[in-house]
């Protein structure tokens, strides 16, 4: 039977993270846009908040405002933002909340290959040596609306594992190729996100596990 797909606009221009959220929502009946086809010149709020869920919210609220001002029509169904990062245990849970922004906090340049490399110069002064890790966590915050009427639901997960100093695999993005995720029978992965088929990281990951979780919420508020 043909779905009928219901337009999800994401507030982020960030190509990965809306490739994953449209292989992730794509079985449930959603098609992940970027927001900016309403809003071209979207401009991130300011990351004020103290956790994940809050900058998530904030997100959400700054990308409503905006797309109820777009000459853009038809609007979307609904609308999600999400606040994502990785926790390592080591370093007190940085990068945290400023996983995105690690390596321009510390002055050591931006994106995602100088956080990479932030993170292994910290590791490092905390004692981990080539080959040994720090345990650590991905966690991610999904922020969602229904537009007309306004319904928010929001979910939160984790995804436990570990971090080490080499870069390993040409696949998923930020510090998915530092990361080992535990396994659904308990056992560290021996290879990192980025090397995992895209399927197995959505079954184990910090997004993929918050979104199926949000999804059965929506299912339940039917």
């Amino acid at each position: 039977m043909h779905r009928t797909h219901r337009i999800l606009a994401l507030a982020s221009g960030n190509s990965h993270k809306l490739q994953e959220f449209g292989e992730i929502l794509a079985p449930a009946g959603w098609e992940v846009v970027s927001i900016r086809k309403w809003v071209p010149d979207l401009a991130d709020p300011e990351e004020t908040e103290p956790d994940f869920r809050g900058n998530a919210e904030l997100k959400l609220e700054h990308a409503r405002a905006l797309l109820r001002e777009s000459a853009v029509r038809p609007l979307p169904r609904a609308l999600a933002a999400d606040d994502s990062g990785l926790a390592v245990r080591l370093l007190d849970g940085e990068p945290g909340v400023h996983s995105a922004r690690f390596a321009e906090r510390a002055g050591n340049g931006s994106g995602d290959a100088a956080n990479r490399q932030e993170l292994a110069r910290r590791l490092r002064e905390a004692g981990v040596v080539p080959g040994g890790s720090a345990p650590a966590a991905f966690v991610c915050a999904i922020a969602f609306m229904e537009l007309d009427p306004d319904r928010l639901v929001e979910a939160m997960a984790e995804c436990p594992g570990a971090v080490g100093l080499d870069e390993r695999g040409e696949g998923g993005f930020g510090y998915d190729s530092m990361f080992f995720p535990i396994l659904a029978d308990r056992r560290l992965s021996d290879r990192t996100f980025a090397e995992l088929p895209s399927a197995t990281k959505h079954s184990l990951s910090h997004r993929g596990l918050a979104l199926r979780a949000l999804v059965a919420k929506l299912g339940k508020r039917r």
